[in-house]
């Protein structure tokens, strides 16, 4: 991978709208490049669910990044008041959340104060949400990057995550589903693409990647989990995105050779048209499946 291009600080909108590739896009490719080219080429279908709302608010809320307001207990929107201040506030881009949202806001932001002002610190202290743009060497694909929170003077990255539950075994799963390990190595990559000196890290590329878990529950209990260069799914990290930049650019030149197009909007449109291979599979079932299979009749004739 070549040296960053820029590091700029970016707004959300800005920054989803940059054609550049970002994480979140390469694990979708790898699950469905079909479903990938999709959404690339039509960016208004996308809607954000409650959760996502919610993590928005949330980040926005710990790091200052943006203004996080409410109206007070019991005031709804019906007044024309009420109203007129959301729409003030809209334009001035706060972020609304409900109240009984914006309590739970506060009990994470304290716990992380009580529990470790430490690092709470760091916060204030680090470069929150800038984005990091550089091309890949051996694709020439453009990317983006937006870490969370890079903190000044350490080796380490950290990116924020709300989670119904942040129990070791529950978030263990949340990394597989959706690919955390896959994140945490590109926002290290990310990082490593920049000048050194920049956040007076210790090294050059990040040696891990922190997830500050929070539990969106009633007491909003948090705790931090890390995936470093020396864990044994690294490895598994580098080859998925590897193989992820390299099949997006085998789809951009099969793209331009049927006139699709150019660049990585060509890959979108060939992904698009030829989607998953439509002829017939045999499924493979493992010893697993068929003791289920098995246990399925059983109980179906008990």
């Amino acid at each position: 991978m070549t040296n960053a291009t820029h590091y700029e600080d970016m707004d959300d909108e800005t920054y989803f709208a940059d054609p550049a590739i970002d994480q979140s896009q390469l694990k979708q490719f790898l699950r469905n490049p079909a479903e990938w080219g999709y959404g690339r080429l039509n960016p208004g279908t996308h809607t954000d669910t409650s959760a996502m709302r919610f993590g928005t608010a949330f980040h926005a809320y710990i790091m200052g990044t943006a203004p996080v307001v409410a109206l007070p207990e019991g005031e709804t929107f019906t007044k024309k008041a009420n109203r007129e201040w959301r729409d003030e506030q809209l334009e001035s881009g706060a972020i609304i959340v409900s109240w009984d949202d914006m309590q739970k806001l506060e009990r994470m932001k304290q716990n992380l104060i009580d529990d470790t002002p430490e690092l709470y610190d760091l916060i204030a202290d680090g470069w929150c949400e800038n984005t990091i743009f550089w091309t890949d060497r051996k694709t020439g694909l453009r990317l983006k990057a937006k870490p969370d929170l890079i903190p000044r003077g350490t080796d380490y990255i950290v990116d924020f995550k709300t989670a119904q539950s942040a129990s070791a075994d529950d978030f263990h799963r949340e990394a597989i589903k959706y690919g955390y390990h896959i994140q945490a190595l590109f926002y290290r990559q990310a990082v490593a693409m920049t000048d050194p000196n920049l956040f007076e890290r210790t090294a050059r590329m990040p040696k891990a990647c922190q997830f500050w878990v929070f539990e969106k529950t009633g007491a909003c209990d948090w705790q931090p989990f890390t995936i470093s260069r020396d864990n044994p799914i690294e490895d598994m990290a580098k080859n998925a995105l590897r193989q992820a930049l390299n099949g997006i650019a085998a789809m951009r030149e099969k793209g331009e050779r049927e006139g699709l197009g150019e660049g990585v909007d060509a890959a979108a449109r060939y992904a698009v048209r030829h989607g998953y291979p439509k002829q017939p599979t045999e499924i493979e079932f493992d010893a697993g499946d068929l003791y289920r299979a098995e246990r399925f009749a059983v109980g179906a004739s008990a």
